[in-house]
């Protein structure tokens, strides 16, 4: 069975530790991702920075995530 999961940090959060981590939903390949921004507010290098926060909290979290 395959894992998903739902990765959400916000503007201003201070770390991978603000990294909220839920049930995804199913892509339509078991091989992709999905990554959704709304940047009416924000610069590219501030969305950036948000990923590279969920980026560390795939690293540190067990994995699959669940």
């Amino acid at each position: 069975m395959a894992f998903t999961a739902a990765l959400t940090v916000k503007l201003g959060a201070g770390g991978k530790q603000d990294v909220a981590i839920g049930a995804g939903a199913a892509e339509a390949a078991r091989d992709q991702m999905t990554l959704n921004i709304d940047a009416t507010k924000m610069s590219k290098g501030e969305a950036m920075e948000l990923v590279d926060k969920i980026r560390d909290a795939i690293f540190a979290a067990d994995w699959p995530i669940n």
